[in-house]
């Protein structure tokens, strides 16, 4: 069942994917590099969605969990303002570094602070609340790490998770893996607590946008 899943009819997604311009040249060849190498990303519709939540929120400072090689870092890093901050984790030193570089050829150097280690390890250590937080880690730490960001975020901060239709698997009561029954317990969490006003967008793997609601005390 999950196999057959499509979200997009392809020729909506085909006509989608080659009506939008092309961002600049060096987010062309972070996502050329991404097809080339098989490498999981956000892709350009989605991240688009991103830049407009960036730019509409008008977010100083983002902390994303999951960066690859600074793909997403980029987009939301154009979208800011002068004196804005992208604080990107990543596991993978390799990563880090390639992203780094694509940031100093883009000219968003001074936006974007790029970490080696455990996103969620690294988002403990870290002081401070933030306007926009961007997950993309392992499926089974999503609980976790919106646990992690409640009390992180300022009211009116945005929440915005990746991968929350797994290909669909989560519509199949047969497939119980212990990643997507996080996702599923992530969903509930996100739309039946009041302290979060939520949707799903369905396109490409189902993208998260999450406000937290001001306190009511």
């Amino acid at each position: 069942m999950a196999d057959d899943f499509k979200i997009t009819n392809p020729n909506v997604h085909a006509y989608l994917e080659r009506v939008h311009p092309e961002p600049d040249p060096v987010l062309t060849e972070m996502g050329q590099l991404a097809e080339s190498r098989n490498f999981p990303y956000l892709g350009i519709q989605c991240s688009r969605i991103l830049h407009v939540l960036v730019q509409t929120s008008n977010a100083k400072r983002i902390f994303e969990l999951g960066s690859g090689f600074g793909y997403t870092m980029y987009w939301m890093a154009k979208a800011m303002t002068d004196g804005g901050v992208v604080i990107g984790t990543e596991n993978t030193e390799s990563n880090v570094n390639e992203a780094k570089e694509f940031f100093e050829r883009g000219g968003i150097a001074d936006r974007c602070d790029m970490r080696f280690g455990d996103a969620l390890t690294i988002l403990e250590q870290e002081s401070g609340t933030f306007d926009l937080m961007f997950c993309d880690i392992e499926k089974d730490e999503y609980v976790r790490a919106l646990e992690l960001a409640k009390p992180r975020l300022r009211d009116g901060g945005l929440f915005v998770a990746d991968n929350l239709l797994r290909g669909g698997k989560v519509v199949d009561p047969e497939i119980n893996d212990q990643a997507t029954e996080c996702i599923r317990e992530f969903t509930q969490m996100i739309y039946n607590d009041p302290d979060w006003f939520s949707i799903i967008i369905p396109m490409r793997d189902g993208l998260s946008v999450s406000v937290k609601m001001p306190s009511r005390s």
